[in-house]
């Protein structure tokens, strides 16, 4: 009995042990979670020390010094003095004195004794905006109910380490939870995080502010592939906006759901409803606002990867430029595919790249036309868009297919058309110099960038693009029947928009509605370019630089504007609707390639004068070439290498007579490997 009262297995006993154990466990879990709220804490710093608090405390340690003096004298030299008294209370005496000296020198080195001091300052961290302590997940937070919950309540003892790692925010609510979820995600990242806060849910996710103390917040768009792996959400959803006001700053989205879900529907507009120079609505913005600016005096360029939203795009500025009473819309299209269901709202469209050449000369005729009656029509230092004397806005796709002719043109135009009302904007796939031909692509002021790769992010926004922010190569572009990121881009030089990285996505117009306001303006009168500047183009110069059909072998001239619109109706009617097929069907080798090579082969030769192929170019089409018998040899060569320029750029083809150094007099003519170099080209 005394052996098991020792013990105490009574069931009554046994009870108040297991209280006791449980009561234990609960204690150790709330100092647990006690530990794990202060870590979360950001640590600022002491109190700072003032310096009349040091004056007092140098008071008080000299005071201290002087009454430690006395006692000291008192006891060591207080007993001869007494010397006359009774033995006993000299000895007592002594003692005494002894005593007290010891005790005040105690008293002076002590670190307990802090009579008149300050306390030490506590530690000073900066809590929430609540003033709650911040608690892993699962767990109250400091200011909560204070019975432990989750690991706690089962009396099991929780791993702190694993508290500190980073988790999922999917089905985060509370915004102190939310900040600590992206807090240990940086963390883990290494990135030197100086504050995670002013967190702002959507119904999309997650938006908040960090700060770095090291280097800039554009550093962190290195890391987001694995901060979208700790966060647990997509390829794309975690999206990095650097403040270039301020470089240790960026706005932090974290995308959960869809981030463009509140979009509106594109507007509709009658005709001749807008004025072109003020700022149109052409989709939304990360921050939820509208993409609105102007086109107004802006150069511009579309740069996307296939699937990554170019027609959607420059659909919808054609949707704002036809719907405009005071502009003039032109599409310039080698490709073949031209402006789809716009194309009735389309004053001018030219998909031959001969008639775009012819097209372009044109344009820029006009607009150095202008440079010269502007300002004796009262205009001042920039063309004044109105009915009578409106914008002409030219979209120009597939760039990379213009001929270097067109090219050159093009580049010729940026220099001229701002101030003159004849502003450009084309389209491509990429931007580097390989693709472009030249680096045109940082020239103008508009850039619209959607899927691309990192090198056309770089050629395009510049070197530090990257560093600040810009990530279109991070977008994907449409794959099959998912459209990824396709419509969605980055905007720079726009007038009224961020100039801070931020991702934008442009209204979608269905091919039925595009067709429909198509017709209503088509139907209202489409406006068309003023007779002053077509007065003005006729004696305007040049673009310098080119050689035209005064020079030799060459065919190029200036067609005025009527004639031209004639010349591009023409050509559309002859190409028919089914010539704008798929860009990826074969299209067989142009006539005049195969007569080329088929005179080359019989010839068995490695270049041909003109006068040699002539006879072959009769054979096949002898309307056509077997012409100009008034004329001399020298007249007779000089029309047959215009007539051939002619057609190949009618072909699209990259070709040309070149001068046969290797024979006698250097006469043009045409060699088999440049004739088999096209036709590799023109197969590609």
């Amino acid at each position: 009995a005394a052996a098991a009262q020792a013990q105490d297995v009574t069931p009554a006993g046994h009870t108040a042990a297991k209280k006791a154990e449980l009561a234990a466990r609960t204690a150790a879990a709330q100092w647990e979670q006690k530990a794990a709220a202060v870590l979360a804490l950001t640590y600022t710093g002491h109190a700072p020390v003032t310096p009349g608090e040091i004056g007092d405390h140098r008071r008080r340690m000299s005071h201290r010094r002087r009454v430690r003096l006395a006692l000291t004298v008192l006891g060591v030299y207080g007993l001869p003095g007494l010397a006359s008294g009774l033995h006993t209370l000299v000895v007592e005496c002594a003692a005494t004195g002894a005593a007290v000296a010891l005790a005040a020198w105690g008293k002076s080195i002590a670190p307990l004794w802090r009579s008149g001091r300050r306390a030490d300052p506590d530690l000073a961290y900066k809590l929430p905006d609540d003033g709650r302590l911040i608690a892993p997940p699962g767990q109250p937070a400091a200011g909560d109910q204070p019975a432990a919950r989750g690991t706690a309540g089962t009396g099991q003892r929780t791993d702190p380490a694993a508290d500190s790692r980073p988790f999922p925010i999917h089905g985060v609510t509370d915004p102190a939870v939310a900040v600590e979820c992206v807090r240990r995600a940086l963390l883990a990242e290494r990135v030197p995080l100086a504050y995670a806060g002013d967190p702002t849910p959507h119904p999309w996710g997650w938006e908040m502010v960090v700060r770095v103390s090291d280097g800039t917040s554009g550093d962190i768009g290195d890391k987001l592939g694995d901060l979208e792996t700790k966060f647990d959400v997509g390829d794309g959803d975690v999206i990095l906006q650097p403040n270039r006001k301020r470089t240790a700053e960026a706005t932090l989205r974290i995308v959960t759901g869809d981030l463009f879900g509140a979009m509106k529907p594109p507007p509709y507009r009658a005709p001749h409803s807008v004025d072109i120079t003020d700022a149109g609505v052409f989709g939304m913005s990360a921050d939820g606002t509208d993409l609105e600016f102007s086109l107004a005096e802006l150069m511009g360029e579309v740069i996307a990867r296939s699937g990554g939203g170019k027609s959607t795009i420059i659909r919808a500025l054609l949707d704002w430029t036809t719907a405009a009473d005071n502009a003039v819309t032109i599409f310039l299209d080698p490709s073949g595919d031209g402006p789809g269901k716009f194309s009735d709202a389309v004053k001018l469209t030219s998909t031959g790249p001969i008639q775009i050449e012819f097209a372009l000369l044109s344009l820029y005729r006009l607009a150095a036309g202008r440079a010269r009656i502007r300002r004796k029509l009262g205009m001042g230092d920039t063309w004044r868009c109105s009915r009578e004397h409106p914008a002409i806005i030219v979209f120009v796709d597939e760039f990379p297919k213009l001929t270097k002719r067109s090219k050159q043109i093009i580049a010729e135009l940026q220099l001229v058309g701002r101030k003159e009302g004849v502003w450009l904007i084309f389209a491509a796939q990429g931007a580097t110099k390989e693709l472009l031909g030249s680096n045109i692509a940082q020239h103008p002021a508009l850039k619209i960038m959607g899927a691309c790769r990192d090198v056309d992010t770089t050629q395009a926004l510049g070197g530090g693009a990257i560093d600040w922010g810009f990530l279109p190569h991070r977008l994907q572009p449409k794959s099959g029947d998912s459209l990824n990121d396709c419509a969605k881009s980055y905007v720079v030089g726009a007038p009224g928009v961020s100039e801070d990285p931020m991702l934008h996505k442009w209204h979608y117009i269905p091919d039925d509605e595009g067709g429909r306001r198509a017709a209503e303006r088509l139907a209202a009168g489409l406006v068309d370019v003023d007779q002053a500047s077509i007065d003005a183009a006729l004696k305007a110069p040049n673009p310098p630089g080119l050689k035209f059909a005064d020079d030799e072998d060459e065919y190029l001239r200036y067609v005025p504007w009527p004639k031209l619109l004639e010349m591009c109706a023409e050509d559309d009617d002859e190409s028919g609707p089914d010539t704008a097929a798929d860009g990826d069907e074969e299209r067989p080798l142009p006539e005049v390639v195969r007569v080329l090579l088929h005179a080359l082969e019989t010839e068995d030769a490695e270049a041909l004068t003109l006068g040699r192929l002539h006879p072959y170019l009769i054979a096949h089409d002898a309307k056509r070439w077997d012409r100009w018998h008034e004329k001399d040899e020298h007249g007779l060569l000089k029309e047959i290498g215009r007539y051939l320029a002619m057609d190949f750029s009618r072909a699209g083809v990259e070709l040309s007579t070149q001068r046969l150094d290797e024979l006698e007099g250097s006469p043009r003519g045409i060699r088999r490997s440049d004739v088999l170099a096209a036709a590799d080209q023109y197969s590609e």
